[in-house]
């Protein structure tokens, strides 16, 4: 038994042509085949053609036979072989046992016609084409090809009896030569010029061909070899294994041309026919006729194919539902090289409220009116286009910016003419060069400006031409338009650069959590210094973004985004993963009463798993009382009830709750009263006027007040100045939180700087105004 561990080589890879030896096991059973009819022809001598035709018929009937039983691969082919061979082997047989010589012409005929049905058949399965005149083609191609014979007959003075005696004879012949010129048709189409199976087959109908002439000519005892021959060539092509072909396109073209061929053929003999004398050429007149009709319905046909193809291509190119061109027809007019067009894009405002509203037959009725009302505002030469959904464009040649601006205004109002509230929203774009150059330069100032992965997309998008450029230019001048509701609006280089670099960053962002790269996402710390004696009583948490190409991104670069891809929750986790953990090694290191605050998204409130992650934090060494949660006034307005019951639970496990960002957000003092917050912060807005604003002092100062009232511990974000500080602390302020001490920091640069403020705890003012002088 062979060692399965033993690496054995690859089989070879398949040649394209069978080699001698394969050749030869394929015919060897025929060679038998041939021996043993030998002898019976010497031991049956008054029959032995007719009994060696038959059992070689048989032969190959068995052959096709286990061809079709054994092989799946183009067993529709061989199935049409194997009944042109049982046909001949039938007739043949009868020809035998009862002399009936008609039986064997008639059966040689439907034999041919069968096995030219096989090779329809064959190219259909190769080329996915469908041909519903191929009978009438075969028959059409024979009555042409025995009317040429018989005219050439005619020339050369052969009496028009013999001629007629000879037409069994010339239509056998015209059958195999059609079949061989349908089986060298069907190699080429097909791709199987590199098998040798249709080449067999090729020469045994050549071979038989021969046989058929050399009959005409006087020498019918060629017929039996030249069509053993033939059966010899099917058979062997029926045991050679089968190569795998990649389907090949559909096409008619090489049927179409053979039509045109038998019609040319056809009249060539009418006109020939014209110049000999009647008498003579009667069988050619009537067979040439035969083949101009019938191949007069093939090209028939072929017409109605034309037609139908063209209209299929129109429809191909027409939106069903408004009768515009569609987004087929608008991309190969985009394709087309141009130089000073404009493309307008239109967006229907608020098409999904009619949908939700009054159904999508609703919303079909109102796009089918809007295309008709945008076309009858189009001037003539603009290409008027649905792209799809509620998208229509409008593709403008020789279109300057102000002409294409004022067109959307033109379409805008049309729109709108129904007198209720549809309107669209247009994009527009124009004045764009045609070239990839040009786009390749557009997509390299993107890069320089919207950093890497900015530059990748504009290289992208540049690359693909400048009719996609000016596409979605003017799709983004579209959505701008939608944003901003200003109806129209061209493209404006600056914001789509800005909205590049938005989606760069959402990507980046998004390949953070994909990638676990959060390293990338630092927490800074920016202390909270109490005024009564200048001790660091806490620090917030502020997290910045340390990008690969952009830097060191402050909160204000990326936290809108970060909410806009619904990414605040796990960014929220991440801080108060981070915060928790230097806050337990600081607290072990000597300062172990500093808190830590960290901000709550809106996000984050709702969710379910953030009182079981508290609790993580809690069992990991953190105390509650040294964790502040800050939440914003519109974060807990949102969520309600909910968000109040929340609160309480907080309060209850023992963690600090801070109101961030007081004063602006709204019912502020409905919700004060009810919330068991521990803190209340005075926002930066409100600090950094309040030297310079009396209203802002009133505000502040009935703020401090109030929170004292309340319990509540108040601390000023955004101190910038010892002036401001004094002032704070004149109004009864408990803590400060600003560059006036330090900004925010690593947590490295934390202890350091909490070393340094342990020495001198309470900086005097001529110091804090020289820190905020060195800082300014």
């Amino acid at each position: 038994m062979a060692d399965p561990t033993v690496e054995r080589p690859p089989p070879a890879p398949a040649t394209t042509f069978p080699s001698a030896r394969l050749l030869g096991a394929a015919a060897r059973p025929f060679v038998a085949a041939l021996a043993v009819l030998g002898v019976l022809a010497l031991l049956w001598p008054g029959h032995a053609e007719a009994a060696a035709r038959t059992g070689g018929a048989a032969l190959v009937l068995a052959v096709l036979d286990e061809r079709v039983r054994r092989v799946a691969a183009e067993r529709d082919v061989w199935r049409w072989f194997r009944a042109g061979a049982l046909v001949v082997t039938a007739g043949s047989a009868l020809d035998l046992l009862a002399g009936v010589p008609a039986a064997l012409t008639g059966a040689g005929l439907i034999g041919c016609a069968l096995l030219y049905r096989g090779l329809i058949v064959w190219n259909r399965a190769r080329t996915r084409t469908a041909d519903p005149g191929d009978w009438l083609n075969g028959v059409s191609a024979i009555v042409a090809v025995v009317a040429v014979a018989d005219l050439v007959l005619a020339a050369a003075g052969v009496p028009v009896p013999q001629v007629l005696d000879l037409q069994p004879a010339l239509v056998g012949a015209a059958a195999l030569f059609v079949v061989l010129g349908t089986t060298l048709t069907v190699a080429g189409m097909a791709a199987l010029l590199t098998d040798v199976r249709p080449w067999l087959i090729a020469a045994g109908t050549t071979a038989a061909l021969a046989g058929q002439v050399l009959a005409v000519t006087g020498r019918p005892g060629w017929v039996v070899p030249g069509a053993g021959v033939l059966a010899l060539g099917v058979g062997v092509a029926a045991r050679l294994p089968v190569r795998p072909v990649r389907p090949q396109p559909a096409t008619t073209q090489s049927v179409t041309v053979g039509a045109f061929v038998v019609l040319l053929a056809g009249v060539a003999v009418l006109a020939v026919a014209t110049r000999l004398p009647p008498e003579t050429t009667t069988p050619a007149v009537l067979w040439a006729a035969a083949a101009v009709v019938g191949v007069s319905f093939r090209v028939v046909h072929l017409i109605r194919d034309l037609a139908l193809l063209a209209v299929r291509q129109q429809e191909a190119l027409t939106d069903e539902l408004t009768g515009l061109a569609n987004r087929r027809a608008f991309d190969r007019a985009l394709a087309e090289p141009a130089r000073g067009r404009a493309l307008l894009v239109l967006d229907v405002d608020r098409f999904k409220e009619v949908n939700d509203r009054f159904g999508h037959h609703a919303g079909d009725r109102l796009l089918a009116a809007v295309a008709t009302r945008l076309a009858s505002a189009v001037p003539p030469g603009v290409l008027l286009c649905r792209l799809g959904g509620d998208e229509f464009a409008v593709l403008a040649p020789g279109l300057g910016q102000e002409a294409a601006v004022g067109l959307g205004h033109v379409l805008r109002r049309a729109a709108g003419a129904d007198g209720r509230r549809t309107s669209v929203s247009v994009g527009v774009a124009a004045g764009l060069v045609d070239g990839l150059v040009d786009g390749l330069v557009d997509g390299v100032t993107d890069g320089v400006t919207g950093g890497v992965t900015g530059g990748v997309t504009g290289g992208v998008t540049g690359g693909v031409g400048a009719g996609g450029e000016l596409f979605r230019r003017a799709d983004t001048a579209m959505y701008q338009a939608k944003a901003t509701r200003s109806g129209v609006r061209l493209y404006d280089a600056d914001l789509d650069a800005s909205a590049r670099r938005r989606a760069g960053l959402a990507d980046d962002l998004h390949g953070l959590w994909r990638e676990g790269t959060l390293e990338q996402l630092e927490v800074f710390y920016q202390p909270q210094v109490a005024l009564a004696d200048g001790c660091v009583r806490g620090v917030e948490a502020l997290v910045r973004w340390r990008h690969p190409d952009l830097g060191l991104l402050s909160p204000a670069a990326f936290l809108e985004v970060v909410q806009d891809e619904g990414l605040s929750g796990p960014l929220t986790v991440h801080v108060l993963r981070t915060a928790a953990a230097d806050a337990v090694r600081w607290r072990a290191a000597g300062w172990p009463d500093l808190s830590v605050s960290v901000n709550l998204s809106a996000s984050c409130l709702p969710d379910p798993a953030l009182l079981p992650l508290l609790e993580d934090l809690r069992a990991g060494g953190l105390p509650a009382h040294a964790l502040v949660l800050e939440v914003t006034e519109s974060a807990l307005v949102q969520d309600g009830d909910a968000g109040l019951d929340l609160c309480h639970t907080l309060r209850h496990l023992g963690f600090g709750l801070s109101i961030d960002d007081y004063g602006t957000g709204y019912s502020s003092l409905a919700h004060l009263s009810d919330l068991p917050a521990t803190e209340l912060k005075v926002d930066r807005s409100f600090t950094q006027r309040l030297l310079g604003d009396a209203g802002v002092h009133a505000i502040v100062s009935a703020t401090v007040d109030l929170a004292h009232r309340l319990g509540l511990r108040v601390v000023a974000e955004g101190a910038e100045d010892a002036a401001t500080v004094q002032a704070l602390r004149e109004l009864g302020c408990d803590d400060v939180q600003g560059f006036v001490h330090a900004g925010p920091m690593p947590v490295g640069e934390l202890r350091a700087w909490l070393a340094a403020h342990r020495a001198a705890p309470v900086p005097a003012p001529v110091q804090i105004a020289a820190r905020a002088a060195v800082r300014g």
